[in-house]
């Protein structure tokens, strides 16, 4: 109840439909002439771009310099098309439609599969495709070859969305189930039912369960690792091993990022050799291990290409993928450490932070007598050092690449309750209470999260009211300045043929004269804050309206770098043109 409560509230947010179209659309002008040319104009763009977009550099659609618009036009300027086709068809996530971009690449008459998206693993997005699938067949989601079909009827692409995204809720309220089945057979029932809630409360786990993207969903296949090979711990064994090892090649073949959940099977048995295994054990024969583990090995390359042949079949264009990611790592000794004080403490919060580390603690001082409690530990602190090879440590968005091991933390932070419960006398009521605080606390923080989304369903959201204040409060034929070309993420929701938009690459603007400055400027922050670039240009503007993420409770704040939801939207006014 608590993942259906948590997980489900908000999932309709920021759908395409036909409210969104009217809100941004002049009159008249939604109809087939229209929807043909952005359709022409998508398959004229997709054709420069290519099949996969990740290795172009075009396919950012950036602009440098400055772009005007003029006000009251009656023909659309082509600079406009991308940004009205996306409110049409995008969700307020800009990654999501990356997924049914994938799906959309496949022709299975042709018996052809390849997504053309490696990061994103094959099995997620053929998950995602046979749920569209079932949605079809039982006339709950519009499954079309034709995008004009979805131009006609945007409400049917929000179907799409939605379905993808009840994906992921299932997917996030499996792993706590997982995490209550480990629990009850490995660490204690009641460590995996408060692990379980805890996880998801936790704001990290709100936020991959809202969108359409596989950080729910390789969790469960890193829990299933940790589980069998605790199984190998028990008593090892060939057959342990190889379905451990092919877990955790299924795991990295949904998300790349998984590829730590290798350790975990490693790390089993190297404790069988250390004879960590059990409470009295002898080292095991090193001749069995070295052949499980090396069976293991060769399940994971196994499954990994057979859930994602396109790597092994389409190798070349893999690597050009590869490339650009590692655009994004940077390997790097301080990253652990500022990765958890930064953005993995921003997105768990900190008492379970806490917990987290202090069950850790607890899995290496009674490692001998719980092997499986120790196994947690040594996989978890791994998963922290692994940190190292990330770019971008600051972000809590960072944290979706390590949402498996979130969960691993989830289970050690309900242990360490879980002993803190079992003491005696006051230790036992202290351990209680901070159980009930905890939980109570990460309820609050979960629902704040959860809320955000349910404004962003509708007439409450930020894009919406920020668009109704400028066409309000800012005369028509006024120049609007922004730093992006509108996006249903990054953008007000306003008429954008009533104004003169001036678009301005961040960077630049603020080496504009100023005379070139444009009376007012709309500033949308999702979850990256363009303010940043504007340096002293902003000075010369005044604020004249906030619209800031909304409070459930006044003393939680949403982490401006974890969603893109009801962004906080700022407008400002030149304090003296020309000066």
């Amino acid at each position: 109840m608590i993942g259906l409560t948590l997980g489900l509230y908000g999932i309709r947010w920021g759908l395409p439909g036909p409210e969104r179209l009217a809100r941004v659309l002049p009159p008249g002008l939604d109809g087939p002439a229209f929807q043909q040319e952005l359709a022409s104009s998508w398959a004229a763009l997709h054709q420069v771009l290519g099949a996969n977009l990740m290795i172009n550099p075009e396919a950012s659609g950036t602009f440098t310099g400055v772009v005007v618009t003029p006000a009251g036009w009656k023909v659309p300027p082509k600079e406009l098309l991308n940004s009205y086709r996306s409110f049409y068809l995008r969700s307020e996530h800009e990654d999501e439609q990356s997924i049914l971009l994938g799906l959309s690449r496949m022709r299975p008459k042709r018996l052809q599969f390849n997504p053309h998206l490696f990061t994103y693993g094959a099995p997620y997005i053929y998950a995602v495709g046979a749920v569209l699938g079932a949605g079809a067949v039982t006339g709950l989601v519009a499954v079309k070859s034709s995008l004009l079909h979805y131009l006609a009827n945007p409400a049917d692409m929000g179907g799409m969305y939605l379905a993808g995204r009840l994906l992921s809720v299932a997917s996030y309220i499996a792993c706590a189930l997982m995490l209550l089945w480990i629990g009850r057979r490995r660490v204690g029932a009641e460590a995996g039912a408060l692990g379980g809630a805890l996880y998801l409360m936790l704001p990290a786990a709100v936020v991959q369960a809202h969108v359409m993207k596989p950080h729910s969903v390789w969790p469960l296949a890193v829990l299933l690792t940790l589980e069998w090979s605790a199984r190998i711990l028990e008593s090892g064994g060939l057959k342990r091993y190889a379905a451990a090892g092919a877990l955790s090649g299924l795991a990295v073949a949904l998300f790349l990022g998984a590829w730590p959940a290798c350790l975990i099977v490693g790390a089993a048995g190297a404790m069988r050799l250390a004879g960590l295994h059990e409470p009295d054990g002898r080292p095991c024969r090193p001749g069995p291990e070295a052949s499980g583990l090396l069976l293991a090995g060769l399940c994971a390359v196994a499954v990994f290409f057979a859930a994602s042949p396109y790597w092994a079949f389409d190798f070349r264009e893999a690597m050009l993928e590869v490339e650009v990611l590692r655009t994004y790592s940077a390997f790097n000794l301080s990253h652990p450490w500022l990765f958890t004080m930064g953005a993995l403490r921003r997105s768990v919060t900190d008492p379970a932070l806490v917990l987290m580390f202090g069950g850790a603690l607890l899995g290496l001082v009674k490692g001998r007598r719980e092997p499986v409690l120790l196994l947690c530990a040594v996989v978890f602190l791994a998963a922290i050092a692994s940190t190292a090879t990330i770019g971008n440590v600051g972000s809590a968005r960072q944290v979706r690449y390590f949402m498996g091991w979130v969960a691993v933390g989830s289970l050690l932070a309900g242990r360490l309750l879980q002993e803190l419960r079992a003491q005696k006398g006051s230790a036992g009521r202290f351990g209680t209470a901070a159980a009930a605080i905890v939980l109570a606390g990460l309820a609050c923080q979960g629902l704040s999260y959860a809320h955000n989304y349910r404004l962003g369903e509708g007439e409450r959201s930020n894009h919406v009211l920020a668009g109704r204040w400028i066409e309000k409060n800012i005369p028509a034929g006024e120049t609007i300045g922004l730093l992006r070309y509108p996006q249903p993420s990054n953008s007000p929701h306003f008429r954008f043929d009533l104004y003169r938009l001036q678009f301005m690459e961040p960077r630049l603007a603020p080496v504009l004269p100023p005379e070139k400055l444009p009376p007012y400027l709309a500033l949308t922050i999702p979850d990256h804050d363009d303010r940043r670039y504007l340096g002293p240009m902003l000075a010369r503007y005044e604020r004249v309206a906030e619209f800031p993420r909304g409070r459930l409770f006044p003393w939680i704040s949403i982490d401006p770098t974890s969603t893109t939801v009801n962004p906080l939207i700022e407008i400002y006014r030149l304090k003296e043109k020309g000066a």
